[in-house]
């Protein structure tokens, strides 16, 4: 076994746990017993909520790589990493597939009212009426922020539904307008404003802050739809339900929140939303896909490691 010491930060799948123990030292951070450990470690690893900071690295000061097994790195403090010199690896686009098919089914349940409908049925209320009718899914205009390749993904399954489709970026990419097919609009304003759904795939981009405000919201209108399977961060959330308990929108699917796990009662109560436990990359197939990726990521700087070790 390799003499490589790997600290765990946060819960790992059964596959990723099984291929790193047949290969490394692998140690529990909420768990250490041994304090040497805390000199011998050289590589952190955990999901995309694993969280990392100088005062963190301080604790392990030999380590020189933190391995994300995941989409993003929200929560790693790359300025701590640049100080140290420590490489930083995560795993984009394993689940961009997962991703896009929680998107349209975000989108056929909040606008069908698939939850809703299965309520009805559950506590017999048929038996007085009929569900009330809803909305028409196929043709709907669909616009996009966010990652380009997840939003390449989501196009091909809106396609299905003959979905009018546009994206928000400050830059046009021709590529990939013309890969995709869908209508590049250089202003957020005037993409809101034309749109049924809204569907937000934001990783990894930088400088966008927080684009999707009240302003925004409110242009959207009455009769349109958010869906959000990216960062937090980019959207007003407090906003958002605002929005939707006043009736300003038609309705939401979220799979990420502010403060993950905990979701307040005021998004729970609301009749007009889907809401998900932040599982758009949460399939078998995914997480392994991701496993892969990072023990890739982990062999290769095990290599550069005993390369720079046998140069000495």
């Amino acid at each position: 076994m390799s003499t490589l010491d790997v600290l765990k930060l946060t819960p790992l799948s059964t596959h990723m746990m099984t291929a790193l123990q047949a290969q490394y030292q692998v140690h529990d951070h909420g768990h250490l017993v041994d304090p040497s450990i805390l000199a011998r470690v050289s590589v952190m690893i955990g999901t995309s909520e694993m969280k990392v900071d100088a005062k963190l690295l301080a604790t392990y000061p030999k380590v020189r790589m933190v391995c994300v097994v995941g989409e993003s790195f929200e929560h790693i403090d790359l300025e701590a990493l640049r100080a140290k010199n420590i490489t930083l690896t995560y795993t984009p686009d394993a689940a961009l597939e997962d991703m896009a098919d929680l998107v349209m089914g975000l989108t056929l349940g909040v606008i069908r009212k698939i939850s809703e409908a299965h309520r009805f049925v559950r506590n017999a209320d048929w038996v007085d009426g009929a569900f009330p009718m809803t909305r028409q899914v196929t043709g709907a205009r669909m616009g996009f922020i966010g990652h380009k390749p997840l939003i390449q993904e989501i196009a091909k399954r809106a396609q299905g539904f003959r979905a009018v489709m546009s994206y928000f970026d400050p830059l046009e990419d021709q590529a990939f307008s013309k890969a995709t097919g869908i209508r590049w609009v250089p202003q957020l304003m005037d993409l809101v404003q034309e749109l049924d759904v809204l569907v937000l795939c934001a990783q990894n981009e930088h400088g966008m802050g927080q684009i999707i405000n009240a302003q925004v919201i409110d242009a959207l209108g009455v009769n349109a739809y958010v869906i959000n399977v990216g960062k937090a961060d980019i959207l007003d959330q407090s906003a958002l339900l605002k929005a939707l308990q006043m009736k300003k929108l038609a309705g939401a699917g979220i799979d990420v929140f502010e403060d993950e796990p905990r979701v307040g009662a005021d998004w729970r109560n609301l009749s007009n939303v889907v809401l998900t436990p932040h599982i758009a990359s949460s399939t078998e197939g995914a997480q392994k896909a991701m496993a892969l990726m990072a023990l890739g990521h982990l062999e290769t700087f095990k290599k550069q490691s005993e390369g720079a070790a046998q140069s000495l």
